[in-house]
């Protein structure tokens, strides 16, 4: 029971910051620009700063095969998605089909994934979840970039300098040398990493806010992908990692980090690229608006069970 409440406090604090979000959209005092200002600031900022800054507060040390893991278990669960999205939207136009598998296959494990795996696993989960996060950079700007876009060459720069490979190669060095930086560096690096929960919930707040909740009834699309990006999909990877031999099952923090990111809700990207690439630009609202208020239950729901189970 005290397990419950913890996660679900944790989930409520971030459901207030997303209705602080939609009240300051709906009231004009942010504005689309002013979101896609923040958001821009929140990937090419605040992200790195939120890796390389768990990396040098965590304590205990990561042996290979756990890092590994780290990077293999994104993988897994963005790839169960690619197979599902393939089987659940054939008979769907193709450019509804290329944002409703775009959106089953890419969870929001930055913005909202890193602040839930901080508030319930603790700094050694960041470590984790960054990982995530790299991984979700490197196919979305690969498959998920060439998808959406139409395009089959793919830049290699825009794969290997995003924010979160940037975030992890500065990291890894300071954690495995054991480099103390500096107070005029740690404490600026610090507080820039912790403007990433209240930034990001309120963005997720504006989109709600701009979309038309009255309309979703009509889309049963929407729910299938929520159903099955939230609730079907983590519950695949929870089988999997319970079904593993003990010795090789990943130890309690990486499957807990692990459970969470994969049960967050739509990401923001499906709406960034839908507009870029003249997609279904409406419908990739929809399934982050949606996705992101159903995740309210269904997070807590999944973190219990995980940790109940781990």
């Amino acid at each position: 029971m005290e397990a419950m409440l913890e996660v679900v406090s944790k989930v409520a604090v971030i459901l207030i910051l997303i209705l602080v979000g939609c009240f300051i959209t709906r009231k004009g005092m942010l504005t689309d620009r002013g979101a896609s200002e923040i958001t821009m600031v929140l990937i090419k900022l605040v992200t790195p700063c939120v890796i390389i800054n768990s990396f040098i507060g965590s304590a205990g040390g990561l042996d290979i095969s756990l890092l590994l893991m780290a990077i293999a278990l994104p993988a897994l669960w963005q790839l169960i998605g690619l197979g599902v999205s393939l089987l659940v939207f054939k008979k769907e136009p193709v450019e509804r089909q290329k944002v409703l598998r775009f959106s089953l296959i890419f969870s929001n494990v930055g913005f909202m994934g890193i602040p839930l795996v901080q508030g319930i696993v603790g700094d050694r989960g960041v470590i984790y979840a960054s990982f995530g996060v790299v991984m979700f950079n490197v196919l979305c700007w690969t498959y998920g970039y060439s998808m959406m876009s139409g395009e089959a060459k793919l830049d290699i720069r825009t794969v290997l300098l995003n924010p979160g490979v940037i975030g992890i190669a500065i990291g890894l060095p300071i954690y495995f040398l054991k480099l103390e930086l500096p107070g005029i560096i740690a404490e600026p690096l610090g507080y820039i990493a912790d403007l990433n929960t209240p930034l990001a919930m309120l963005v997720i707040g504006s989109y709600i806010a701009k979309a038309d909740l009255h309309s979703f009834m009509s889309d049963l699309s929407v729910y299938k992908v929520s159903f099955l990006r939230l609730l079907a999909i983590p519950a695949v990877l929870l089988g999997i990692l319970i079904l593993l031999p003990e010795g090789v099952r990943p130890e309690k923090e990486l499957f807990l980090a692990t459970i969470v990111q994969a049960a967050t809700p739509v990401a923001a990207n499906a709406v960034l690229f839908a507009v870029q690439y003249k997609r279904d630009s409406e419908l990739a609202s929809k399934l982050v608006a949606v996705s992101t208020v159903l995740s309210i239950i269904t997070i807590p729901i999944l973190t219990i069970l995980a940790q109940t189970l781990c």
